[in-house]
């Protein structure tokens, strides 16, 4: 079957060229250096292409290696049908030394294809992707070529590049192989390019993902502590202390690095709120006063943040720390409780403001209740919001768990839940401000 195959597609290649080759590539050395040579790549140029089209890289490949070696500089597709046939030999190749053997001519691929065809900075992004992808033993040669290739495609290099290269300075950074400031420079770099690549509608969706994934490498990376980056920033600020793009950078970076307290974010953040009133703006200067322990303020800016802010996440997290806020500093159990309620309807599946909830009401058994059993039964409404809490979000499960066993132990006995005529199951209205339908349950006696 495979022979008839191979005799129907060398037909068809050589009718295919007899019928569409143009007279010039006789004359065109590139081909070749005479007229048999020419006609020689010519029908292999047509036979490789005709089974790489129907992914038969094996026959593809004496064709191939026939017009690499002898009319390299004929065709492009020389370098694209190659990647395909090695990338398929390293994804089947299961002994190391042919793999090896396979990935050295995958890396020879891309080299002639730059010296033949030029486009460097795309094709060493490709290169150093694939050298990464099929030996992760290489990450530093990885990393130079990526690098090298952000140097020379600069906005237009490709996302999928980008990340990677972020990726790996993390990693070198932490194996102490590149230094903190290197791992930065490259942020702020990658950073800027994906930024304008947004901005000139290239890619956007993946270009949008790519810039957030960059962003969580470089906060989870720890390479910058706050001083290092006020010394990167502050003289940028000071050049331009009114460009709104810079201000929502470099506030949201700071405020990731828990550097709140800086000069620069105070500076950033109240020049951002300025010259563009937004919930981010707003929210920054909440972050901004909280920690300089003006809370008053700190709570005029998280209303704001909460009023103008669309994202239903963002809104329920400022609302929960609002609740915080409320529930801490100013015992204010009613106003949180309605702010993490709000923060539950925008993210449902988060569990922290059913857990804030809980701890409102365990934080008021000393003052509910008319006596001592009523004051028990209030946790039964906090450990119904634990519950619930780990119900909805497994990030919360171990918190969770542990405040439930913490206050189950302070639920009525046995003995007093029958003295005031009630039994376990029931349902059971809580009062005081509280106001919660929960269910009976009983502690036993040690």
């Amino acid at each position: 079957m495979k022979k008839k195959l191979l005799l129907t597609v060398l037909v068809v290649s050589l009718g295919v060229f007899s019928s569409s080759a143009q007279p010039n590539i006789f004359d065109n050395p590139k081909y070749g250096t005479d007229s048999a040579s020419r006609m020689e790549c010519a029908n292999n140029l047509s036979t490789m292409s005709e089974f790489m089209k129907i992914k038969l890289y094996d026959f593809a490949l004496p064709s191939w290696q026939k017009v690499l070696q002898e009319c390299p500089e004929s065709s492009k597709n020389i370098y694209i049908y190659g990647v395909r046939i090695y990338r398929d030999k390293l994804n089947k190749a299961k002994d190391p030394e042919v793999k090896a053997r396979a990935l050295d001519t995958l890396m020879l691929v891309y080299d002639m294809r730059i010296q033949y065809f030029g486009q460097e900075g795309l094709t060493l992004g490709r290169k150093g992707l694939d050298l990464f992808k099929y030996d992760r033993t290489k990450e530093k040669e990885s990393y130079d070529i990526l690098k090298r290739s952000l140097e020379l495609a600069k906005v237009s290099t490709e996302p999928s590049v980008i990340v990677t290269l972020m990726q790996l300075s993390n990693a070198l950074y932490h194996d102490e192989v590149i230094e903190g400031r290197e791992l930065i420079d490259n942020y702020l770099l990658t950073s800027d390019y994906l930024g304008k690549r947004i901005k000139a509608g290239k890619t956007v969706d993946q270009a949008e993902k790519a810039l957030r994934n960059v962003e969580a490498i470089f906060a989870r990376s720890g390479a910058a502590d706050c001083e290092i980056l006020a010394e990167i920033f502050t003289p940028k600020f000071e050049q331009t202390p009114n460009d709104t793009e810079f201000l929502k950078k470099i506030t949201t970076l700071l405020i990731d690095q828990d550097c709140e307290d800086s000069e620069l974010f105070t500076k950033s953040s109240e020049n951002l709120y300025k010259v563009e009133p937004s919930a981010q703006a707003a929210y920054n200067l909440s972050k901004l006063f909280f920690k300089k322990e003006d809370y008053e303020k700190a709570c005029v800016y998280y209303k704001e943040a909460i009023s103008g802010e669309e994202d239903l996440e963002l809104k329920a997290r400022y609302q929960y720390e609002l609740g915080l806020i409320q529930y801490s500093k100013y015992d204010n159990y009613s106003g949180a409780r309605t702010l993490a309620r709000g923060a539950i309807e925008n993210n449902p599946d988060w569990g922290e403001p059913y857990i804030l909830i809980g701890n409102l009401y365990a934080s008021s058994s000393s003052t509910c209740g008319e006596n001592d059993f009523e004051k028990t039964t209030i946790f039964w409404a906090a450990v119904d919001k634990y519950a619930k809490a780990r119900s909805v979000d497994e990030s919360v499960r171990d918190q969770a768990s542990e405040l439930i066993r913490k206050y189950s132990q302070y639920f009525p006995n046995v003995e007093d839940a029958f003295f005031y005529g009630i039994a376990d199951g029931e349902a059971y209205s809580v009062g005081c401000w509280i106001n919660e339908k929960t269910t009976v349950r009983t502690r036993q006696k040690p």
